[in-house]
């Protein structure tokens, strides 16, 4: 988290507005295709960043390594008879989309490498001599490809921590919606342990 090189840093500036976004947009989507109207009256059916990031958020995932966008709101009642079904899809979705996110970011590394584009060279005419210059350590293309492996481990954090089944984490969500009665029953019953259990582990976390 303290490596402030510019790649780096652009990367989790990107990988934070598209991870976030996308997240919240999932969110979204999947409950209105589920019967929820709420997040669409709500303007939250969209990829416009604006509508889904807090600037409070996003800075202290920059900084702290931690952050948060605005949570889309969910009527589980628009999904009934499968409102406990309808809550876990919608909740996946989330985590699923930065999934995805990590995979395509991690396609586009993986044919850069295939490409042999790391380590490519080409030449110019300086002073009337021919000078070879690289696109590897210092070039072009590995600034590209720290900035996307940076916006790949992102994402992929982003999904991992989702699932942690704490309050008020999707994962809370998706465990109280698919365990058996007596587990999520204790769940639901000991939610606001699992909240303060969240927020000590952020605290005393890396």
């Amino acid at each position: 988290m303290y490596d402030l090189s510019i790649e780096v840093l652009l990367g989790r500036v990107i990988g934070l507005i598209i991870g976030f976004t996308l997240h919240e947009w999932a969110h979204a989507w999947s409950a209105y295709r589920l019967g929820d109207n709420t997040a669409y009256f709500q303007g939250r059916l969209t990829l416009d960043p604006r509508a889904h990031i807090e600037p409070i958020g996003i800075i202290l995932a920059l900084i702290a390594g931690f952050g948060w966008a605005r949570p889309v709101p969910v009527n589980s009642r628009a999904f009934y008879p499968n409102e406990k079904r309808g809550l876990v899809i919608v909740s996946l979705a989330g985590p699923v989309m930065n999934l995805l996110l990590a995979l395509g970011f991690g396609l586009v590394i993986r044919l850069m490498i295939a490409g042999s584009l790391l380590e490519s060279r080409f030449g110019i005419l300086r002073s009337g001599a021919w000078v070879e210059i690289g696109i590897g350590s210092s070039g072009a293309f590995t600034f590209l490809y720290h900035v996307l492996g940076t916006i790949l481990v992102f994402n992929l954090v982003l999904f991992l921590f989702n699932l942690v089944p704490l309050s008020p984490l999707d994962g809370y969500k998706i465990a109280v919606g698919t365990l058996p009665p007596e587990y999520s029953n204790w769940l639901i019953r000991y939610e606001r342990e699992t909240t303060l259990a969240l927020m000590l582990l952020i605290l005393v976390g890396p």
